[in-house]
């Protein structure tokens, strides 16, 4: 069943393809998160050649005049030497990944304990400024209401 299914997926895969992969994943690692949303890798050639889509010219300099450490990381994260015989970066920011999406919102609160805010209104009464009072007595209200156990 391997075998068939090896054979199978060969016909539909081009050479070079699972190291394109390889360095796909191992892309973030070699770069450092800074590049994420600006430049991926997009192709490898048959000579072994990666080339890496940039969001800008900027972009794309500055991580070609890095080139040969990323080329040295690569190898290193991937494990192959030669799977990565050099990096030519350009300008294609139509080619990037959309965005991930940040971390999703969270829930709002619920409102804290009725006689946790009062305590807390009665501890904050003499700060002067409103806006000052009102954050320190939602905090206040929140520390009153955990140290309680509600």
């Amino acid at each position: 069943m391997g075998d068939l299914l090896g054979r199978a997926t060969r016909r539909f895969t081009r050479p070079g393809d699972s190291v394109l992969a390889s360095v796909r994943a191992a892309w973030l690692e070699a770069t450092g998160s800074g590049t994420v949303n600006h430049a991926y890798p997009v192709r490898r050639s048959r000579a072994g050649v990666v080339t890496v889509a940039c969001a800008d010219a900027v972009w794309a300099q500055e991580l070609d005049a890095r080139g040969e450490e990323i080329e040295a990381r690569l190898a290193e994260i991937i494990g192959d030497p030669a799977a990565v015989a050099g990096l030519r970066f350009v300008v294609a920011d139509h080619a990037l990944p959309a965005p991930s999406p940040g971390p999703g919102a969270r829930d709002p609160l619920p409102p804290p304990d009725p006689g946790a805010v009062q305590r807390a209104e009665q501890a904050t009464r003499d700060i002067e400024d409103p806006v000052l009072r009102e954050l320190v007595t939602r905090a206040a209200a929140r520390a009153l209401e955990r140290d309680n156990g509600s």
